[in-house]
């Protein structure tokens, strides 16, 4: 076996180690919450729906402050290491939740598993950074990569509601929460034998200075090309980079925002027009069949469309949405849902693959955008809620709204990168200064003529989305 047949299959170890990882972390946030009252119910006596909402509550803003705490220490520690070490930590508080002797106790040590499971966040940037390939920019790796996140995305819906209903059918319900710290050891084993002592790992892409002097330099002194933004032959300002990861955490927080608010009281909506609990359970999974179906095409999609994809597929859910609204009878509800699943299935692609250009792989960007989506979730059950007491579709017309305004903010994301110059950037012919001048910068990749689908006709921005 060659050298390079044994990077291969590191490779794809590490990638099926990682997306282990993703599956448990999906699995792990969300089996339980839709049993949540039930298992309250059953260990500690307690019936008031208003302990499920404040352990809810809880456990989000706990997340939402560990996230970016993960991501000022991938400044300093590799994301396999942290990751690792959330695994480690999950694996203590786990166990120790299912021996939890009061609902303070339980609320106490979910909140310290929501912590260390925040880390496992990192494995998403970890996991597409093991995605690179010979494009200039990458995109072909990240768009495999992306893709099957979102196809992991739609399965670990039914495998936590499984999971979630297994553990509550237990004699014993606590042998269930426990048996999670089982499957955190066991892949942080697997983590440490396979990532922990890499030297091989892909490279993280940091932002280093750019300009004429330090070109020169970096050229002189080692007798290769300077290293260049994940979009080829881009230098932004610091200014202009956060600008596009302003752009992209809005188009995430109104993406993130019209799937959720539209989900408490989609089964109640659905079972007024006649479709039984049953049928009100399929038409509450048929988005992700829908998402699901159309995957295979996202390759062709994004060939043909380019930086367009997103606005497009954001117009196929608006739409899909808005069917789902105005639907009076099954079939056109039917219809609807099968339409907001293609535009569901195509956006996240889409949105993922414009989070990773912009952020890159190195972790603190990415967390910063991921908390600053996960903070935006905080406010769609009480939009539901409020919308959902003047009339029950009215949450699906609050959705199509939300999505419509993510229709338009990458419409003016994609005009931008078109002209090559996103808002606030300096005009083409600025000289670079040395100081403001930045790249999120990676391995130098090969010379080769760019994707015209994939990058600007004129002076196209590194991470431009």
């Amino acid at each position: 076996m060659t050298v390079k047949d044994r990077a291969a299959g590191t490779g794809r170890q590490a990638r099926s180690v990682l997306l282990s990882v993703i599956g448990l972390h999906l699995v792990a946030e969300t089996a339980l919450t839709p049993f949540l009252p039930q298992l309250f119910d059953r260990l500690y006596d307690i019936e008031d729906p208003q302990a499920t909402g404040v352990y809810i509550w809880i456990c989000r803003i706990v997340g939402l402050a560990a996230l970016p705490l993960w991501g000022l220490a991938a400044r300093r520690w590799t994301l396999h290491r942290l990751v690792l070490a959330g695994l480690c930590g999950s694996a203590v508080f786990d166990l120790l939740l299912g021996m939890a002797p009061s609902y303070a106790a339980y609320t106490v040590l979910s909140t310290l598993v929501v912590a260390t499971n925040s880390a496992l966040l990192l494995a998403y940037p970890a996991f597409i950074a093991e995605h690179g390939d010979e494009s200039e920019d990458g995109e072909r790796g990240r768009l495999a990569g992306v893709c099957t996140l979102v196809v992991v995305f739609h399965l670990s819906v039914v495998v936590s509601t499984l999971v979630g209903a297994g553990v509550l059918a237990l004699p014993n319900p606590r042998i269930g929460i426990s048996a999670f710290a089982v499957l955190d050891i066991l892949l942080a084993v697997l983590t440490y034998r396979i990532l922990g002592r890499r030297t091989d790992a892909p490279a993280a892409p940091a932002p280093v200075p750019l300009d004429a002097e330090a070109t020169a330099t970096d050229t002189a002194a080692t007798g290769t090309a300077p290293r260049t933004a994940a979009v080829p032959g881009v230098a932004m300002d610091r200014r202009a980079w956060f600008t596009v990861l302003a752009f992209v955490a809005m188009i995430g927080v109104a993406f993130d925002f019209s799937v959720n608010v539209a989900r408490p009281f989609f089964t109640e909506f659905s079972e007024g027009l006649g479709s039984g609990s049953v049928g009100s359970a399929v038409l509450f999974f048929l988005p992700s069949l829908s998402a699901l179906a159309v995957l295979p095409l996202v390759r062709r999609c994004h060939a043909r469309l380019g930086d367009r994809l997103l606005p497009a597929a954001l117009a196929v859910g608006t739409v899909g949405l808005a069917w789902s609204w105005l639907a009076d009878s099954l079939p056109a509800l039917v219809g609807g849902r099968l339409l907001y699943g293609v535009g569901l299935g195509l956006g996240q692609v889409a949105v993922e693959l414009w989070v990773f250009r912009a952020t890159g792989t190195a972790g603190p960007a990415y967390t910063a955008v991921e908390t600053v989506r996960n903070a935006g979730l905080l406010a769609a059950p009480l939009a539901a809620a409020a919308a959902v007491s003047h009339d029950l579709a009215l949450p699906l017309a609050v959705a199509a709204a939300v999505q419509f305004g993510a229709v338009l903010l990458s419409l003016r994301r994609s005009r931008a990168t078109v002209a090559g110059t996103p808002p606030h950037d300096p005009p083409p012919d600025d000289p670079p200064t040395g100081s403001g001048r930045t790249t999120i910068a990676g391995p130098a990749p090969a010379r080769r003529a760019p994707d015209p689908a994939l990058t600007a006709p004129a002076r196209s921005k590194e991470n431009t989305v």
